[in-house]
């Protein structure tokens, strides 16, 4: 059995292992590419979501937790896939929920979560003697 053997054999085991023949479906779930950085109006969130449309993306913002789901099925010569993603972040601080905007473009979603102002929060400054 030579190298390339061996890597048909893992091949195969792995396209075997993500599709149910029963329905003829693959599925699989993977972690989105997702890079998180700050601005001066608070947080921006960058996720990788190639082959996916705007309309199979679902987007949740609660409890300071940013939730991304996305879901894709297709068909390719009488066989049916399907690819779903997952990604959650907690986000510190407080972000202004009714300023949340996203947008998705060449298969990146954007979404900019502004900071309410550190005035708005409750609390108060405690001097050390």
């Amino acid at each position: 059995m030579t190298v390339f053997d061996e890597m048909n054999r893992l091949f195969d085991e792995m396209r075997d292992t993500m599709f149910d023949s029963r329905f003829d479906v693959g599925y699989g779930r993977s972690e989105i590419p997702v890079r998180t950085e700050t601005d001066d109006d608070g947080y921006v969130v960058h996720a990788d979501l190639p082959g996916f449309e705007k309309s199979e993306i679902e987007l949740r913002f609660d409890e300071g937790a940013l939730t991304i789901d996305a879901h894709h099925e297709g068909s390719d010569g009488g066989e049916t896939w399907a690819r779903s993603v997952h990604e959650g972040l907690k986000l510190p601080g407080n972000v202004d929920e009714e300023e949340i905007e996203a947008s998705y473009h060449n298969g990146v979603l954007e979404v900019r979560l502004p900071a309410e102002d550190a005035a708005e929060e409750s609390g108060r400054r405690i001097d050390i003697e």
